[in-house]
């Protein structure tokens, strides 16, 4: 029965582009044996048993235009749905499935939804961007694809399991590379004490458990409909923890005894293994990322530099340097009329930026000396700028920002996940940088010099 739903589907679908995409002929054939308006009545009578066809619901991941994505998990009944978001807000709203533009999903009355779209919320005058019509774009068994018709952005709602919103509110407060706003660094507490550092597991789906003895084991989890079972119970302080629920007084995670909670923390209680000399092994990274609020630094960045092209980090590397000599016509053509090479050991986070003539520059904030606090932990002490871009670079407020990360006056803790390196602020928790280890470039910087004719 699955596939010939799903097949029906898909065959109301190509009967509706028919519709409105028509026909450039005066006549054409009947080739069908209804109306338009019935094929198209037909679609949004098979998306609205769809909607409702669904147990737990559907997992709406939206992200509006001016804000970070927003995680709803929706349930359809005739002609209202209930919606719930990761921080335990609900409402209520009415919906319909409409022809205009094809199938277009709206949300009628105001809601959770619709405060997304609230002018007078921050930025003033547009809130955060969102909408709250969508067009139906495609619909599979387990997911119902939709454009928003305001913003033209493509988003999708996806099948619900049982205990979706718990599964939605875990990936909020631990997903480190879901753009959220949240400090790196989450705790079990066990009376109130510090008992295991957690991370969300690759899968989503399972947790890393740090404890005291630094061994870090990965747990599946199970979502439940008020929080999740934990697949083999996790010993905390002495205490093994089962299975823990929503308080959404507290807004967190926590057992029915109140004795373990699940929190934020402003670092880890327990060393994350010899991560310090693992960085300081690689010679060369790329900046491939950084935390949410890092991240609107680095846009306000960019505009001010939108010939910024990438950041570099490096580290004690033994480097070749080249310098360029350029010159320019009055076309503002650039021609190569020599180039050297050197060699130098590299210390520094390099923003690299194109100059007018679209050659890249390095603007160099040096590292002076590396003072190590812990095994995970480790102070980068700023040394010389250099480089034509650095003294303009070092003016702008974002670049201060961005770069204050790696020269916390506090240090930095350096997290190895997945291949990359995070480097977190001691200073802030919610500041973090993510550094890919590459080869070293040959040469690592090419310095242009023009030369006047």
């Amino acid at each position: 029965m699955k596939k010939m739903r799903r097949h029906g589907w898909s065959m109301m679908m190509v009967v509706w582009a028919a519709c409105v995409c028509g026909s450039c002929k005066n006549e054409v054939d009947d080739v069908f044996d209804r109306d338009a308006t019935s094929r198209i009545e037909a679609v949004i009578t098979e998306c609205e048993d769809m909607l409702q066809s669904s147990e737990y619901g559907w997992r709406f991941d939206y992200t509006p235009t001016n804000s970070a994505m927003v995680n709803f998990v929706m349930r359809f009944k005739d002609g209202r749905v209930t919606m719930e978001n990761a921080e335990g807000e609900t409402s209520e709203s009415t919906y319909k499935i409409a022809n205009a533009e094809g199938p277009v999903l709206s949300f009628d009355t105001y809601s959770i939804l619709h405060d997304l779209a609230d002018p007078s919320e921050y930025p003033l005058g547009t809130g955060k961007g969102g909408e709250f019509e969508f067009i139906v774009c495609r619909v599979t068994e387990d997911t119902i694809y939709v454009r928003g018709r305001k913003s033209g952005n493509d988003f999708k709602l996806s099948r619900a399991a049982e205990g979706e919103i718990q599964h939605v509110r875990l990936e909020t407060a631990l997903d480190i590379d879901g753009g959220k706003d949240i400090t790196f660094f989450h705790t079990l507490q066990v009376g109130g004490q510090d008992a295991a550092t957690l991370f969300l597991g690759n899968d989503k789906r399972s947790l890393d458990v740090m404890t005291a003895d630094e061994q870090t084991l990965n747990v599946p989890v199970d979502f439940t409909a008020d929080g999740f079972r934990f697949a083999s119970p996790v010993v905390a302080a002495g205490v093994a923890v089962s299975e823990m629920k929503w308080d959404n007084t507290r807004k967190t995670f926590m057992t029915t005894d109140g004795n373990v909670i699940l929190t934020e923390a402003a670092s880890s209680p327990f060393n994350l293994g010899q991560t310090v000399e693992q960085l300081l092994a690689v010679p060369y990274c790329l900046m491939k990322g950084a935390s949410a609020a890092a991240t609107l630094q680095l846009l306000q960045f960019s505009k001010d530099f939108p010939e910024w092209q990438r950041t570099e980090f490096f580290f004690n590397a033994e480097a070749t340097v080249d310098t360029l000599k350029y010159q320019v016509d009055t076309q503002e053509t650039v021609t190569e009329i020599g180039r050297t090479h050197g060699q130098t050991v590299l210390n520094a986070m390099s923003f690299v930026v194109n100059n007018q003539y679209g050659l890249p520059e390095w603007g160099n904030f040096t590292v002076k000396r590396n003072e190590i606090k812990d095994a995970d932990e480790v102070k980068f002490v700023e040394g010389i700028r250099n480089g034509a871009p650095a003294n303009t670079l070092n003016k702008n407020i974002y670049c201060k920002k961005i770069k204050g990360i790696l020269f916390d006056s506090k240090g930095v803790t350096v997290v190895s996940r997945k291949g990359m390196f995070y480097v977190v602020s001691t200073s802030d928790a919610k500041m973090w940088l993510v550094l890919e280890p590459q080869g070293l470039p040959s040469p690592a910087m090419v310095i242009p010099t023009l030369i006047k004719q």
